[in-house]
């Protein structure tokens, strides 16, 4: 007995591998956990996508804290996610208080992150990263891991790890830390962790990477957000009246990720792929967006389009300036870009179609987001029938492309949308890789947003308009809205129910021939009615003196009524500016009701100009091609980040089965 109690000490003292104490790492304990770091590789710099998953993660942090029902409240989360990520970034306001931010930044999140993607704008590519290649097949991702305790008494503080992921050299850090390393692509690896003396624990990690293509119109590129917008000087003014630019030449021009196409970080294609990434942390996705303002089906997606930017010229006696749109080359389509970014040879014209050579594709095209129709069947043309007084120069009705009655738009869905969506139906069929499984060409992967509703006032109902009452017409919210073009423009009452009554006809019309081309239909940007309270003339009734929610443009001097302009003359004399300080108060991204554009807000945030053969801004092609105008009557960035919203409530069930692959 004393012999065997000498070689039990004796074990224990010598740390004997069978009496040794319980290992610190097992898998019963420990679970290794992993995500990549930058889920959405168009942007070059990481530190972007931590910002928006920091913000998003807050937001559902103050959604957890809500009083209410933890799964209503989950629900809210999960289906507001990118509004809410929007809110925490541009509020005014530290989010959920009414404390003003001290360091607020005037010109909106995008504005330090503009120039931190893969996109290059000289070359009109995604390949600011590396080549293209590298971009549409990565060799690896940057993943971070750690250790996630399954147990209350697991001690890994005081401990080293010693990580490896795949065939990498060693990673030694303390147990509690996270640590960094290459995933390769896409393959994947082990990766296995030990303490010093411990066998490893491992799992097998491979990241799953989705590609996103995005097409269409304003709607789709973001329109009326610049990614920094206009600077306007406090002393400065245009007509003595209204505000100008800090800086008068081309240099202080609103600044977008794509110059031409007025695309821009807020469109709600790219924040619904951003999102797609936020929420699979073990994916990610690459997204190469086209969208073009002012494109079309057939000039635009599938043939060049003209641009919304303007150069101006002498006419051929060299009497007369003419202001006239940017035009693109034969192949400036979006459906070129595409291929000669997908295609490994240069892409081919076959009959109408543009294609890649015997299917040299560098991959395969997971989804493809879809906003067209609107352009096709005069949209445009509608909002000027609607808005032009009656009378106005033919010189107007010109810039808009001419005006289109309610009668006529409706025409137009009836007969022209079915052809035009059949054609872009065949070219994408003929020229995208869109393979699901074994299935060649998927088209319900083609996802076809719905426009939103937005001639809504704060209340949900139509904005009004003069409507024969007698009072002036600068009584109405929806007229101050446009105040700065008042001379021109007017809402009417009844002009304005007939546009309104279209909507339903276009939305009706998408969803059906969506059907009948296979594609999904996003509806619920129109069908869920997310613009609720929220269209061009909706205001804030409680928070009307904050600058965010005026309707009205500022000008300098005085007018008969509060809610008229000013006006020049003995009438208008007196100085400054009224409602607020265009240079110290304007807030293109900040909190507001109205989640539309108006004419106004088009003047202080993009302050287009037309630009002459040399670089210098012409002024008087200016006012001739009404330029300013230009970004009116499309979503503001909330209003991109709740399209994108009720965009990913449609469709999560199938990119939840893209990462189940």
């Amino acid at each position: 007995m004393v012999f065997r109690a000498w070689v039990v000490i004796l074990m224990v003292f010598l740390g004997f591998p069978q009496m040794a104490q319980a290992e610190i790492l097992t898998s019963s304990n420990v679970q290794i956990a992993w995500k990549v770091v930058n889920r959405f590789r168009l942007f070059r710099d990481p530190s972007i996508f931590v910002q928006q998953e920091q913000a998003w993660r807050e937001y559902g942090r103050h959604m957890d804290a809500r009083s209410g029902n933890s799964e209503d409240n989950a629900l809210l989360y999960y289906n507001s996610s990118v509004l809410g990520t929007e809110h925490m970034l541009n509020d005014r306001r530290i989010p959920f208080t009414k404390i003003l931010r001290t360091k607020f930044d005037w010109r909106g999140w995008a504005a330090g992150a503009v120039n931190g993607t893969c996109w290059n704008e000289k070359q009109r590519r995604h390949t600011a990263c590396g080549d293209i290649e590298n971009y549409l097949n990565p060799t690896s991702h940057q993943i971070q891991i750690q250790l996630k305790p399954m147990t209350s008494n697991v001690l890994i503080a005081e401990s080293n790890c010693f990580w490896r992921v795949g065939v990498a050299p060693e990673i030694k850090a303390p147990c509690d830390q996270t640590v960094t390393a290459d995933l390769p692509y896409p393959g994947g690896a082990t990766i296995s962790v030990n303490a010093e003396g411990e066998r490893p624990i491992s799992i097998d990690a491979k990241v799953k990477d989705v590609l996103i293509l995005g097409f269409g119109d304003s709607f789709a590129s973001g329109e009326g957000n610049p990614d920094i917008p206009v600077q306007l000087d406090e002393v400065r003014r245009t007509q003595n009246m209204y505000p100008a630019r800090t800086n008068s030449d081309i240099s202080g021009s609103a600044t977008w990720l794509d110059q031409l196409c007025h695309r821009s970080l807020y469109s709600y294609q790219l924040r619904a792929a951003l999102q797609i990434g936020l929420e699979n942390p073990h994916g990610s996705v690459t997204f190469m967006g086209y969208s073009c303002s002012g494109a079309s089906i057939d000039k635009g997606i599938l043939g060049p389009q003209s641009y919304v930017e303007y150069v101006s010229d002498v006419d051929a006696k060299g009497n007369e300036t003419t202001a006239r749109p940017v035009t693109g080359s034969k192949r400036d389509s979006q459906l070129y870009w595409a291929l000669r970014e997908l295609c490994k040879v240069d892409p081919v014209k076959n009959g109408a179609n543009w294609q890649c050579p015997n299917q040299q594709f560098r991959r395969t095209v997971d989804l493809v987001f879809l906003s067209v129709g609107g352009n096709d069947v005069g949209f445009g043309n509608l909002v000027a029938w609607t808005t032009l007084r009656d009378g106005a120069s033919s010189v107007l009705a010109k810039f808009f492309g001419a005006t289109v009655s309610a009668n006529q738009f409706s025409a137009n869905v009836k007969e022209n949308l079915g052809p035009a969506y059949a054609r872009l139906a065949q070219a994408l069929e003929a020229s995208i890789p869109l393979k699901t499984g074994d299935v060649p060409y998927d088209a319900s992967h083609v996802i076809l947003t719905a426009y939103p509703d937005i001639l809504a006032d704060e209340t949900g109902r139509i904005c009004a308009g003069v409507d024969g009452s007698g009072k002036p017409e600068d009584a109405y919210p929806a007229n101050q809205s446009l105040d700065r073009f008042s001379s021109w423009l007017v809402v009417s009452q009844d002009k304005l129910s007939a546009a309104h009554a279209q909507l339903d006809v276009l939305q009706r019309r998408m969803g059906q021939l969506a059907e009948a081309n296979g594609w999904t239909y996003a509806g619920r940007a129109y069908g869920d009615d997310p613009f609720r309270g929220h269209g061009f003339c909706a205001q804030r009734q409680t928070h009307l003196d904050d600058p965010a929610e005026q309707l009205m443009i500022p000008c300098w001097g005085k007018a008969a009524r509060p809610t008229l302009t000013c006006q020049s003359g003995i009438f208008g004399q007196g100085t400054g500016w009224r409602p607020y300080d265009p240079a110290t108060e304007n807030y293109p991204y900040a909190l507001r009701q109205r989640w539309v554009r108006s004419f106004n807000d088009a003047v202080m945030i993009l302050n287009q100009k037309v630009v002459d053969r040399f670089g210098q801004i012409d002024e008087r092609a200016s006012q001739a091609a009404f330029s300013e105008t230009t970004g009116a009557m499309h979503p503001s960035a909330e209003g991109h980040a709740s399209m994108a919203d009720a965009m990913l409530m449609d469709i999560r069930p199938e990119v939840a089965k893209l990462f189940a692959e």
